[in-house]
């Protein structure tokens, strides 16, 4: 495990799989399978945006005229009005000034729209938060389990190269970012495009001269977004991937946890943490600083706008000038600047700024999304190494017999790991495979799950090759128990019913004899029903070994791996294991993967490995009695070491 994370600085090309162009419209167009499903949903939420936004907007006009105009100032309501509110015409409209009594009145029905605007908004804007909330969940739901199911089919070969931490931050951190692109690229974007554009609208019924302020506002905005996209888009992605860093370092630090005590390691890798994680705040500080000085830029843009629109109204109202739109806005008076007007143009000029400066920080947080989601897609866009066929069948009935023929592999081309080996294992028998370690032993097992596929030569399962067959089908007519131990926290017999949930019990109470968990089972206080600790911590490690053991057997698969499954277990019980493990699979065809040279006498034959070859293969008593013999030499020197 690595007690030290030092990030380089050059961040930015650590994935070269990855492009280093992220733009908006391809994060869309990646998640587009996630947004077509609910398209109804999201019409259906921007309809309802619009009819709030409409409905609140004059509400709110009509009740400014009201209070400004008609309460505060006296002036007499129009024909529109009073037939709106029901009042009588002569003493609301036919009058030069209203009356003490009328302005009173008039007050009452202001607050009551008030009230009703109030609580209309907040109710109606809840509403269409939680509507909207609810499609983006369904959507990054959906994003989540298509990337978690893609990335557990993944070959080792991927997960070999890149850091857990890493594909933990993709799935969980990345993977939320469809959510916020979806409401910061699309949502947000077209209410704040859709309110910029409408507010534009209401300020050109005013005055066309304000409104032409504001579309002149737009064009250094712009610029000034075009300036610093691309250096938000690259700090962006450096900071994620300091992240993805630090998060692979928690990740190896708290699972290396043990090592670390065990070594007194613990101040350097908490220091290494200290050491990544302020690269990684200081690296999202780049990013955020840079942001806020886009927002700056546009901010000043719109204020000096507002000053200068603060400027006009004031010469526009001093001068009663005629607003532009009279036909338009003539419903709630203000045909003509006045009081009234400047207070409801002035709050639209600064809804308008406001709008300006949100797309503004909207656009730089696209940037920085946009290379998330980008991150989250190109994991869910990698092709699994190793397919199914398209005629690709199930596992034949019945025993089967293994053939290995004239099979290689390379991880790295070029470097061969495994060469020519073959052997054939029938129903029946034990074989072990034995060798020095890096011989080959385990990936030969992993060729057999099909984890890898082989580069060269067959492997043969009743009598098909493995390309041949499903993976769902050949992986569930193969058990096999590691060396580390899989454990999971929660009861003994879940554990053991992991791969058959439904076995009967008495199949149960065989598997725990013939791993001989029943002989420690009894001194548990709650016997199959006992909780284990995280990884099984509160087992001993041959405990654990055992339970690995019954869960294999309980599958009753017709093929059994043994990778070094009694290496914890004491000379006494290991023996005890094997012989129940070759009495119950008397039909079933069984590898033991071992370095424990006594281990393998109990087998019918053994498959010496010996870099990556077949150095020796024969029966035990065979292969031990050539005095030359490889297999000889390595137990010789096995026995020596021991």
């Amino acid at each position: 495990m690595t007690n030290t994370l030092v990030p380089g600085p050059d961040l930015s090309t650590d994935q070269p799989e990855e492009t280093q162009q992220s733009t908006i419209l391809a994060a869309f167009w990646s998640c587009r399978h996630y947004l077509l499903p609910q398209w109804r949903h999201f019409a259906a939420f921007l309809v309802m945006t619009v009819v709030t936004l409409v409905m609140s907007t004059g509400i709110a006009m009509f009740s400014a005229d009201l209070l400004t105009n008609k309460v505060f100032l006296g002036n007499p309501l129009n024909t529109f009005q009073a037939n709106l509110l029901g009042l009588d015409h002569l003493e609301y409209v036919n009058v030069e000034v209203l009356s003490e009594a009328a302005r009173f009145h008039l007050r009452t029905i202001f607050l009551v729209l008030l009230g009703t605007l109030v609580v209309s908004h907040f109710l109606l804007s809840q509403g269409i938060r939680y509507y909207q909330t609810w499609i983006l969940q369904r959507v990054n739901q959906h994003l989540r389990e298509a990337m978690m199911e893609n990335a557990i089919r993944l070959s080792l070969r991927y997960h070999h190269k890149h850091q857990v931490g890493d594909a933990i931050y993709r799935v969980y951190q990345d993977s939320a970012m469809v959510v916020s692109v979806l409401q910061t690229g699309l949502i947000q974007p077209l209410i704040l495009i859709g309110s910029f554009c409408f507010v534009l609208g209401v300020i050109a019924a005013f005055s066309l001269y304000l409104a032409g302020l504001f579309a002149l506002a737009i064009l250094p905005s712009l610029a000034l977004a075009k300036l610093m996209t691309q250096s938000i888009r690259q700090r962006s992605r450096v900071s994620r991937f300091a992240n993805s860093a630090l998060t692979s370092h928690i990740q190896e630090s708290i699972q290396g946890s043990r090592f670390l005590k065990a070594l007194n390691a613990e101040h350097g890798a908490f220091d290494a943490f200290v050491s990544s994680s302020q690269h990684a705040l200081d690296r999202a500080y780049e990013l955020r600083k840079t942001v806020v000085l886009l927002n700056l830029g546009v901010f000043f843009c719109g204020a000096v706008v507002t000053l200068l629109a603060d400027y006009l109204m004031v010469q526009l109202v001093w001068n009663e000038v005629a607003t532009a739109g009279y036909g338009v806005i003539a419903v709630v008076s203000f045909a003509v600047w006045n009081l009234g007007a400047y207070q409801a143009a002035r709050e639209h000029i600064g809804g308008a700024s406001g709008s300006l400066v949100g797309m503004a920080f909207t656009w730089s947080l696209l940037q920085d999304m946009g290379v998330g989601l980008q991150r989250a897609m190109f994991l869910l866009h990698l092709k699994p190494e190793v397919v199914d066929a398209s005629n690709a069948q199930e596992v034949p009935d019945g025993p089967l017999a293994v053939k290995f023929n004239q099979v290689s592999f390379q991880y790295i081309p070029g470097t061969s790991v495994l060469n020519n080996v073959s052997f054939t294992a029938n129903p029946g028998t034990l074989t072990a495979v034995v060798g020095a370690s890096g011989a080959g032993k385990t990936t030969l097992m992993n060729l057999l799950l099909r984890l890898y596929d082989v580069s060269d030569g067959e492997i043969y399962v009743g009598n098909v090759d493995v390309r041949g067959l499903q993976q769902d089908s050949l992986r569930h007519a193969i058990s096999i128990v590691l060396q580390e131990n899989a454990l999971f926290p929660t009861s003994i017999e879940d554990n053991i019913r992991f791969a058959a949930p439904d076995a009967p019990d008495h199949v149960l109470h065989e598997a725990l004899s013939i791993s001989c968990v029943d002989e420690f089972l009894s001194q548990l206080p709650n016997g199959l029903k006992t909780e284990l600790g995280e990884r099984g911590a509160k087992l001993s490690t041959g405990q654990r070994q055992r339970i690995s053991i019954a869960r294999a057997i309980l599958k009753a698969s017709p093929i059994l791996v043994l990778d070094e499954p009694t290496a914890s277990l004491d000379v006494k019980t290991e023996k005890k294991v094997l012989e129940n493990i070759r009495s119950w699979a008397h039909d079933k065809v069984v590898f033991l993967i071992t370095h424990r040279v006594a281990t393998t006498q109990q087998a019918d034959q053994v498959v010496f490995l010996e870099n990556g070859r077949v150095g020796e293969f024969g029966m035990p008593s065979e292969l031990i009695s050539r005095q030359d013999g490889r297999y000889r030499t390595f137990v010789d020197a096995e026995t020596k070491a021991g």
